[in-house]
């Protein structure tokens, strides 16, 4: 099988996506079923022309369809039927779905990191957080309460010098009793308040007798 690998990268300037690598380690793909995804990623149109893909990755036309009914059952590699331009159709091999499963893998990372940032910024302000205190923070999250909104009401906390996990708690139901959700929601507010503020100061000025 060494000598299948020597001779493909040999012969063809193949591109070996690295979250492939990803996708094979994880799901032990076999060496055949690896080199077959990677064929398919590097053609523009990739359909299951046996003699083309042995004559580039050098398996036989056995170990091809081998790879490709376990990649099917996989549910990593799909068929589409599509149409040329001149009507006729072709069966285009697809690979969506193991570049959506890669996007949901680095959403999950970007949101995780995201979380590491949440409690970072939290403990710059706060001090050290306790195992509790994680387990509270992470309780708010899962109650959907969104990493800007914490972020804002950590803010309210430290503008207010009230630097404390229950005094955000407070804040955040507060919020949530009110509708707010998001940064809009909270900047539409603000100004209301703010505009309430500037009537209440209006009105209870003396301007009438000034003069």
């Amino acid at each position: 099988m060494n000598e299948v690998v020597y001779k493909t990268l040999k012969e063809k300037d193949f591109i070996m996506k690295n979250y492939l690598i990803r996708v094979a380690t994880e799901l032990k793909l076999s060496l055949s079923e690896t080199l077959l995804i990677m064929y398919f990623m590097n053609e523009d149109e990739p359909t299951l022309d046996l003699k083309k893909i042995s004559a580039s990755i050098h398996l036989t036309e056995d170990e091809i369809m081998e790879a490709f009914t376990k990649l099917s059952s996989l549910n990593l590699i799909t068929i589409e039927v599509k149409k040329n331009a001149s009507g006729m159709r072709s069966e285009i091999i697809s690979y969506d779905n193991i570049l959506k499963n890669v996007t949901s893998d680095i959403t999950k990372d970007h949101k995780d990191e995201k979380k590491v940032d949440l409690f970072t910024k939290i403990e710059n302000e706060l001090g050290h957080l306790s195992s509790i205190e994680y387990q509270v923070i992470d309780d708010w999250l899962k109650q959907g309460f969104s990493e800007d909104m914490i972020e804002e009401a950590l803010k309210e906390a430290v503008y207010n010098n009230t630097k404390s996990l229950r005094y955000i708690n407070k804040i955040l139901i507060t919020w949530k009793s009110k509708g707010i959700t998001s940064r809009k929601d909270l900047i539409k507010e603000n100004k209301q308040d703010a505009e309430g503020s500037l009537l209440v100061d209006l009105f209870d000025s003396n301007w009438l007798d000034e003069d």
